[in-house]
């Protein structure tokens, strides 16, 4: 597949470093604008035809932005100053706890690349002796984002482990993705519909319950998908077969902050070993299209999974 790269934004290439400023809460920025990050950091932007992806290697690696037509479907740091965009775990949480170790959520990134293709690298957990890595590129022919991310165990001792990405969207869409085996676990399961083989999440603030919202849950098919104000971001990866599920988690996870200004979307890779030295790969495919106007938004809709299902398929 063609790689889109990295050469200076304003000259309608796909990749470059420069200084951020805000634009929290904009909607409506030029081009121009858009190519500046939610963070007062450099940046990384990443092109795909008419979308880019902004990545902050000052601040965890993480992807601060993701923009279609100058909107951007993530949440910015203006909702929460610690959960915002799409960031990076290692799973189960029971093996850390809270907060996520800085080093691989909030401390700086060195950034290489392979051939044109960024490569951000962690510094050492100091938590759990791992070092993440994530390369990221766009893609011409599909329109889409691939993101690459490594795990490798630099203590002394085996662990098992288990990639872990979790994206910040604004509420009131709409979730889906194909059921997978075993009961759904957490607050939000009772909220979720399953219809011939799908579950859905409704986003309705008031029923989303105080405490810590959270759904667990197995998928099938290697995808989730989540509805937004017209548009609709497909994540693809490898399924996980449910015996491979990191103990307390689930393949597909969400969380509704209880104030009511963001969700998080998330999925998890397969929990196996890691000797000491190795290191395992995880590879993510990102999808943000605007819908047909055709395509119905609402739980159990087959015109919404058609399309959903044709982007993942690459129809």
């Amino acid at each position: 597949m063609k790689k889109l790269l990295f050469i200076p934004l304003l000259f309608g290439l796909s990749f470059c470093t420069q200084k951020a400023k805000e634009t929290i809460g904009s909607t409506a920025n030029t081009e121009a604008e858009n190519q500046h990050s939610e963070s007062t950091s450099d940046s990384l932007v990443v092109k795909a035809n008419n979308q880019y992806m902004e990545i902050a290697p000052a601040i965890g690696g993480r992807i601060v932005s993701l923009k279609m037509d100058g909107q951007n479907f993530l949440t910015g740091k203006a909702i929460n100053a610690d959960n915002w965009g799409s960031t990076f775990w290692t799973s189960p949480q029971q093996a850390w706890g809270w907060p996520p170790s800085e080093e691989i959520d909030k401390k700086p990134y060195k950034v290489t690349f392979n051939g044109d293709t960024p490569v951000l690298t962690s510094e050492k957990d100091s938590k759990l002796g791992f070092v993440i890595k994530k390369e990221i590129s766009g893609n011409a022919e599909d329109t889409s984002f691939t993101i690459t991310y490594s795990i490798t165990n630099e203590s002394d001792s085996a662990q098992k482990v288990a990639p872990w990405e979790i994206s910040r969207v604004h509420p009131g869409g709409l979730t889906f993705y194909p059921s997978g085996a075993g009961a759904k676990k957490g607050d939000l399961a009772s909220l979720t519909q399953d219809v011939n083989g799908i579950t859905w999440f409704n986003y309705e603030s008031e029923k989303i319950p105080g405490g810590v919202p959270k759904l667990l849950a197995d998928g099938a098919e290697g995808w989730l998908a989540q509805v937004n104000d017209g548009r609709i971001l497909i994540k693809k990866f490898p399924n996980v077969a449910q015996e491979k599920i990191a103990p307390g988690e689930g393949e597909i996870e969400m969380y509704t902050n209880p104030d009511k200004s963001y969700v998080e979307i998330e999925q998890q890779g397969a929990y196996e070993t890691l000797n000491p030295g190795a290191t395992v790969t995880w590879e993510v495919h990102w999808f943000l299209r605007t819908l047909p106007k055709s395509v119905k938004v609402e739980v159990g809709s087959k015109s919404l999974l058609s399309y959903a299902r044709s982007v993942v398929e690459g129809k």
